[in-house]
């Protein structure tokens, strides 16, 4: 009897609730606009309201999200949309108000420049000195901007000062052990942290410019009396180091000023963040910050106002007391990048030993990835794979033919420009079943082993000899496994290490080659591992043909920007089996990358 009823209630509650769905709508809105130049702007944080035209209920409020849509359930029935702010793009002033039927299942409302009434602005009186052209203030303010680089990937800064106080995000530069700012191609210094607050995003650092002479501090925007410094609509620019450029011009528009934020539609890749956002005047409103992708659109980005670091920045400027940081040039990697010729002439060998590049060094395993062995393992993946259609062809009898559905690499001899001629060692902690897991499965053989890993990496010295070389970049990576199937169980999350060098690290001339890994259980005892020969003179021979080509008609030693650790994958072969699984512990706030792991910001 309790069954019959409880299975009655059951189905009264669900012929209910499908009758009540229904008379309920669900209501997507789109805003969004097109400029004079015919690009998609969303309109994002725009308030809302719909209201019932038959019914006494106060107006349903909603407001916009970073892609310009909002969603809401409503009944049926037909409502006025409107929207108690306008929107302004360009020298237009934009507001809806429109009566619309809500029925069915799902409604679709765009809010575009059709639809709106449309009022223009009028342009604000010229200024007695009219602002430079963009070209001119790009020459005058590319060299207030420096790369910052720590141990979890690159990021953007500006000077403020010429004591060498520069702003950046506090997410370029937290948790991080090495700090360096790099001016051009030839200097990178060491820098200092002297504050940081990560609610608001802003970090404040301390660099000599005695390196830099042609440093220049970035002008600063005031807020004029009950006036703004920023204007929605107004045309902004950023200078930056996006992705593994150097001080790259980005132009936009202000779509949005709210108290502490900037919203625009502006480019922000992985390496701007922390750079500096001027306005149309050359002055600097903002730190750009993050980056979100739009589906139906181009997307908008977020700027810190400058106003939320003015406190902190005011408050250290009479602190830069004891001694500065070093004004001691640190390594950069080589301008030139590997010469096409030693990439073609790695693949001329019909066999391919990958042994020397891999290797065990107690909880952890190691990888050494050079231009040459890089290339040579991405073409054994690509011959594999055109390997096994042939085999599947045959198989099928299919005519023999000589073309290849896989394809080389396209414009490979110019992508190869893209190699720098520097090596990298990657140490990534081993995994090991626990005791308890191994216990329970001798019980019960059909249950998952639990994995965890070994150890965290915290740093490495590569030793020469007995002289410590350098690195380019010490770099740090998040690794997070998240696998869960009949056999094993593995969640959990480990740091490693992504060190650069210099082409001539490993050389034969050093007698003996020593790497010494510290793993974050006990940073009293290293993990001490020898290179082989075999290893040495494998890395060493990579670089023959860039030492050939240095010695060249025009060849130059000039260093370039380190490469940020998110340039490139890192895993390779014996590493490659993290790879399916390795992600970063949480994404960046700019967008993309492995690493994103690499991009600070």
């Amino acid at each position: 009897m309790t069954r019959r009823l409880s299975t009655a209630l059951f189905c009264s509650l669900a012929i209910f609730a499908t009758a009540a769905r229904a008379d309920s709508v669900k209501v997507k809105i789109r805003v969004i606009l097109v400029d004079k130049d015919l690009n998609q702007k969303p309109v994002p944080f725009l308030n809302l309201q719909l209201k019932n035209i038959a019914g006494a209920k106060p107006a349903v409020e909603l407001k916009t999200g970073l892609d310009g849509t909002a969603e809401t359930q409503l009944p049926e029935g037909r409502y006025m949309l409107s929207t108690p702010k306008a929107a302004e793009l360009g020298n237009k002033r934009f507001t809806w108000k429109l009566e619309v039927a809500l029925a069915g299942a799902e409604k679709k409302i765009d809010l575009t420049n059709d639809n709106a009434k449309v009022e223009e602005i009028a342009a604000a009186a010229p200024s007695a000195a009219a602002a430079p052209e963009l070209t001119e203030q790009f020459k005058l303010l590319k060299n207030s901007v420096v790369t910052v680089l720590s141990e979890s990937g690159h990021g953007t800064g500006f000077f403020v000062d010429a004591r060498g106080l520069i702003l950046t995000n506090s997410h370029v530069v937290e948790h991080s052990g090495y700090l360096a700012v790099q001016f051009d191609p030839e200097h990178k210094v060491a820098a200092r942290l002297l504050a940081s607050d990560s609610q608001k995003d802003v970090a404040l650092l301390w660099a000599k410019t005695s390196s830099f002479p042609a440093a220049v501090a970035a002008p600063l925007a005031q807020a004029e009396a009950g006036k703004s410094a920023v204007q929605e609509g107004e045309r902004v620019f950023t200078i930056g180091s996006p992705l593994t450029l150097d001080k790259i011009l980005t132009t936009g528009v202000v779509s949005k000023v709210e108290p502490h934020t900037i919203m625009s539609d502006i480019n922000i890749n992985p390496g701007n963040s922390g750079g500096p956002l001027f306005n149309s005047a050359g002055k600097v409103i903002g730190l750009t910050t993050f980056g979100n992708r739009g589906s139906s659109g181009p997307g908008v980005s977020g700027i810190v106002r400058i106003e939320e670091a003015l406190p902190m920045l005011e408050q250290n400027r009479g602190k830069l007391a004891g001694v500065p940081p070093s004004d001691t040039l640190l390594p950069v990697a080589p301008a030139k990048p590997y010469p096409i010729e030693g990439l073609k002439a790695v693949l001329q060998a019909e066999k391919y030993d990958a042994s020397p590049y891999h290797f065990n060094a107690g909880d952890f395993e190691v990888g050494i990835s050079t231009p040459p062995s890089d290339f040579r393992e991405d073409e054994e993946k690509r011959l594999k794979a055109e390997r096994e259609r042939q085999k599947r062809n045959k198989k099928q009898g299919h005519a023999a033919d000589s073309s290849s559905t896989v394809e080389t690499p396209r414009n490979w001899e110019a992508e190869a420009g893209a190699h720098k001629a520097i090596i990298r060692i990657l140490v990534f902690p081993k995994a090991k079943e626990g005791f308890w897991s191994g216990m329970g499965r001798s019980m019960a053989p059909y249950s998952p082993a639990k994995v965890k890993f070994k150890t965290d990496f915290y740093k490495m010295r590569l030793l020469c000899g007995e002289k410590e070389i350098e690195p380019i970049h010490p770099g740090k990576i998040p690794l997070v496994m998240a696998v869960q199937n009949s056999a094993v169980s593995f969640n959990d999350s480990a740091l490693a290490g992504i060190y650069t060098y210099g082409p001539d690290a490993l050389s034969p001339s050093c007698g003996q080659v020593r790497l010494e890994i510290f793993p974050a259980k006990d940073l009293t005892q290293p993990v001490v591992k020898i290179l082989e020969p075999k290893t040495i003179e494998r890395v060493w021979g990579d670089f023959e043909a860039f030492r050939k080509a240095q010695t060249g008609p025009g060849a130059t030693n000039t260093p370039t920007t380190p490469p940020a650790t998110s340039a490139k994958p890192y895993h390779r072969h014996g590493l490659a089996k993290w790879a399916q699984h390795i992600a970063p512990l949480s994404q960046q706030r700019d967008p993309a990358s492995p690493a994103a792991a690499g991009d600070a910001g």
